[in-house]
């Protein structure tokens, strides 16, 4: 077709049609790339004697042996597993208590390797969730790196959440929570960890937010304000 022999309108609907022909291959050369690593990382569970027919299955349904959590952490930066959502699935379907005191480096190592924003905000996003919900003292140092650094975008909101729930740094994760409260990505997360210290240093800054414009901030505003109250 000579695009140059093209009308204004007609050029238009020609862009368009090839915008959405487009989008329509690579919609399902994802999806044909997504089935094909679910397939294999299948294979090697079951392979290693997991009866599972999906790798969601070991999200979805309660598990009672976790010995596949090593397989999975090594096929996380396989040649053979490209896409975000299987990668995701593998961190989802490692972030049980079983799996604390095995999978930190390797998660800390995958983490500082993920380049793109949209890998950060899908995959870096569930890595933060992992520490926050096997928390341990042993690795503040790096969730508080993370958790500073602006570069790491909406990714840092569960390793921000975490800081919360520090033992030995409780000063330190204030001071860095309440630098926080001011960067719109993390503010939320911020205020809600806060709330989890119930250290009277934070007071100040939580009463400013208590009418922000944000309903979200000034709700848990409210309710990290009474629980430090309350001790």
């Amino acid at each position: 077709m000579d695009l140059s022999k093209l009308n204004s309108d007609e050029f238009l609907e020609y862009v368009i049609k090839e915008h959405k022909k487009r989008n329509t291959k690579e919609f399902y050369e994802t999806q044909r790339v997504r089935k094909k690593e679910n397939e294999f990382v299948v294979m090697e569970l079951r392979n290693a004697g997991f009866k599972v027919s999906d790798l969601f299955d070991l999200i979805n349904f309660k598990q009672t042996d976790f010995g596949y959590i090593n397989l999975l952490l090594d096929l996380l930066d396989s040649e053979k597993v490209t896409d975000p959502i299987i990668k995701d699935g593998i961190i989802r379907a490692v972030t049980v208590r079983k799996a604390k005191g095995i999978a930190e480096e390797k998660l800390l190592e995958y983490y500082q390797g993920l380049k793109t924003e949209k890998e950060k905000e899908l995959i870096g996003w569930s890595v933060g969730n992992w520490f926050e919900y096997l928390y341990s003292d042993s690795y503040f140092d790096q969730i508080k790196k993370i958790s500073a650094d602006k570069n790491n975008g909406i990714s840092r909101q569960m390793f921000v959440l975490a800081l919360g729930k520090t033992k030995k740094h409780k000063a330190e994760s204030e001071k860095l929570l309440l630098e926080l409260t001011f960067e719109n990505q993390v503010a939320l997360h911020a205020v809600i960890a806060l709330g989890k210290l119930k250290l009277s240093n934070s007071i100040e800054r939580l009463t400013e937010l208590t009418t922000d414009k944000n309903k979200n901030i000034k709700k848990e505003a409210i309710k990290a304000l009474k629980k430090i109250i309350a001790e």
